[in-house]
């Protein structure tokens, strides 16, 4: 019964994008940038809107329900069962560098040194690993036709981010597994019992930070650009690109744009016109690369 019910615990952990801190501060960024684009404030027409029933309740969001239970149910029965306490990884792979490169050992007289170079590293491996899967999951067929199950919503709600083939899911799991195994493992290796990270209410500052910029905004109908800064950043509207049944093979990064930007997979807010309407769900995805015509589709 508790694992049938643990979704409803994502609303209250800082760990789960839907936590309720990031789904206020979404709300609130999202009625600044439709007052913005609208040049007025208009809180009746925002709460309908938000509100919604047919929003919230269609048969595209039912599957992100659906999914996500199901997805928590393999989480908490075979996911950590599985690979057990990610610290465990980190520790073995530290004891194969002490007995197979031998004994290494930084001394810092800073702990938040090592606590802001750890996490930046681990930040840095964790996105570029993720933009790699996902690069990878549009280009190989078989991959393809786990990852199409999330880019068949035709509605984007903050809930689509759990509508991941739950395949995909073990996969990206055992990615962030190994990703953090190695990274904590060298540090722990390098530095010993100086080990720390820097965190936010239990979860690593970093991720708390981005969670809090509108991270909900990318699965949503809301169109916030960043501006100047997606040349660093993906912005929920160029996710929401992403998601568009003619440019589903462009910003595969989940925080920072560089990733995409060496790749050539990089398209700007401002390279798709405002007005043109981005259509979600599923279109036969072309060639891997960008191309943007008169018409503004890749």
């Amino acid at each position: 019964m508790d694992n049938i019910t643990a979704p409803l615990q994502f609303f209250l952990d800082p760990g789960k994008r839907i936590y309720w801190g990031y789904a206020f501060t979404a709300i609130l960024i999202a009625s600044l940038a439709t007052t913005y684009q609208q040049r007025s404030f208009n809180p009746g027409s925002q709460l309908l809107a938000l509100t919604n029933p047919h929003y919230w309740f269609n048969r595209s969001t039912l599957i992100d329900y659906a999914l996500m239970l199901i997805n928590s149910l393999i989480r908490t029965s075979l996911i950590i069962p599985a690979l057990g306490a990610r610290l465990s990884g980190a520790l073995i792979v530290g004891a194969f560098l002490q007995v197979n490169v031998g004994d290494v050992q930084i001394v810092s007289s800073s702990w938040l040194f090592v606590a802001i170079l750890f996490s930046g590293t681990l930040f840095l491996a964790d996105d570029a690993s993720r933009f790699l899967l996902h690069r990878e999951m549009h280009r190989w067929p078989l991959l393809w036709k786990m990852h199409r199950v999330h880019h068949s919503a035709t509605i984007l709600t903050p809930f689509t981010v759990f509508r991941v083939h739950p395949i995909e899911s073990v996969i990206y799991s055992a990615r962030g597994f190994i990703v953090f195994s190695l990274v904590a493992g060298t540090f722990i290796w390098l530095f010993k019992g100086q080990l720390s990270a820097l965190e936010v209410l239990g979860v690593d500052a970093l991720g708390f930070i981005f969670n809090m910029a509108a991270a909900n905004l990318r699965h949503s109908h809301v169109r916030l650009s960043f501006g100047p800064l997606e040349g660093m950043f993906i912005s929920p509207t160029q996710h929401q690109i992403h998601h568009s049944i003619y440019h589903q093979n462009v910003n595969f990064g989940s925080c920072l744009s560089l990733w995409d930007k060496f790749s050539g997979t990089l398209v700007r807010s401002r390279e798709i016109p405002r007005d043109t309407k981005l259509t979600f769900g599923l279109k036969q995805p072309m060639k891997i690369g960008r191309s943007i015509g008169a018409t503004g589709r890749v």
